[in-house]
């Protein structure tokens, strides 16, 4: 039964984008759920290796080995499918039915892309009431400050021109926005926990000329963070990558490439990566989920979407089932992780495809939750890519 307005307010306010979830319940980080938490054994991806017919090898991030530069990202994220599903609809779905076409309609008024009344506030506080994080503290694998993280609880993973960096889920279930400026790039890691997508923005491309910066809003949309700027104080739908309301209406999102894995599999890639302290200055705990209610973890509860959708997810696929999405040159398409298991026979491996006229490889290792799209194209000659085992 949909809930008032005012029900779900309350039940916004008192649990889903609190700065203080109301249960104090610790998910299992034992690695025994795979749908939480991949095997420790994913320290085993840096023993592979990409290759392609000239014999140039790769990491299975696409970083180079024996090649001469490193693949090239395609944009794209992971997502909980019911999200996916709901902000893609009518899009492409690999081996599957293209999602149920409803479509989202702009307000009436002209004041959103989408209705107005689906964008609704999620945290008491305002602007900010969850903190995002500011250039963070970042300290080597191997600090005591880094600790708080197991093998098994997932990263964001950032190449830089200083070295790798890693934005764990741990983190980001509590500040949601982390924002960088490195080499002179400047970017930020996003995470919404209730859709479950991680993505990266680049922080000079929302506003001509302004290197922004990103503030979770207090708002959701169809369960999903909207961010603001502070320099026009528009707000950012992150999985709609635009602006739906304020100066920069329309106004498409800056998404640049990210990795997602088992902090495990991403120290193996890259010893000698930085990733956020503990020491935030805010008193959190780090090793607890918080989205638990009702004795369920919300990450594979799914029965529980946080809020009602407008279109309602798309059924083939369960709620919290993950997948992989690319989009590119206009086009967007979806990879369920069960289905790469499914059609490969295997939970590692390399799927040729094209999205948007262009061919790309899905190249997957889910034993390490990693899933990424990379163009098969090297200095302008076509790659066939497949993976070595050690």
């Amino acid at each position: 039964m949909r809930r008032t307005a005012l029900s779900l307010l309350v039940a916004l306010l008192a649990w889903g984008c609190s700065s203080a979830p109301a249960e104090d319940t610790t998910p299992n980080n034992d690695g025994a759920d795979g749908d939480i938490n991949p095997p420790v054994a994913a320290s085993r991806i840096a023993e592979f290796r990409l290759a392609d017919q000239s014999g140039s090898r790769w990491y299975l991030d696409g970083t180079a080995d024996t090649a001469a530069t490193n693949l090239s990202s395609v944009p794209g994220h992971n997502a909980f499918w019911f999200a996916w599903s709901v902000f893609h609809p009518g899009t492409d779905i690999w081996e599957g039915e293209p999602i149920s076409n409803a479509t989202i309609e702009p307000d009436p008024s002209g004041d959103c892309t989408v209705p107005c009344n689906r964008i609704f506030q999620g945290c008491g506080g305002g602007r900010d009431c969850i903190p995002p994080l500011d250039s963070p503290t970042m300290v080597a694998a191997d600090s005591p400050n880094a600790q708080y993280l197991a093998d098994t609880d997932f990263v964001l993973g950032v190449l830089t021109s200083e070295g790798p960096r890693a934005y764990p889920h741990n983190i980001l279930w509590w500040h949601e926005i982390a924002n960088e400026e490195v080499g002179g790039d400047a970017y930020a890691v996003t995470l919404c926990p209730l859709t479950g997508s991680g993505l990266a923005f680049d922080r000079r491309g929302f506003v001509q000329g302004q290197t922004v910066r990103l503030g979770v809003s207090g708002l959701l949309y169809n369960s999903n963070l909207v961010m603001w700027d502070g320099e026009t104080e528009s707000l950012w739908s992150q999985m709609r990558l635009e602006s739906v309301q304020g100066s920069e209406i329309g106004s498409p999102s800056p998404l640049r490439g990210v990795l997602e894995m088992t902090w495990g599999a991403w120290k193996a890639l890259h010893a000698d990566t930085l990733v956020i302290s503990e020491e935030t200055g805010f008193p959190r705990d780090y090793q607890r989920y918080p989205y638990v209610r009702g004795g369920a973890d919300y990450r594979v509860n799914d029965a529980d979407t946080f809020a009602p959708t407008e279109p309602t997810p798309d059924a083939q696929f369960e709620n919290k089932d993950m997948v992989f999405g690319v989009i590119w040159n206009g086009e967007v398409k979806g990879y369920p992780w069960e289905t790469l298991e499914a059609q490969s026979g295997a939970r590692q491996g390399v799927i040729a495809d094209s999205v948007g006229g262009r061919s790309l490889s899905i190249v997957f290792d889910l034993d390490s939750g990693f899933v990424h799209a990379f163009e098969s194209q090297v200095d302008g000659t076509d790659i066939t890519l497949s993976i070595e085992a050690p």
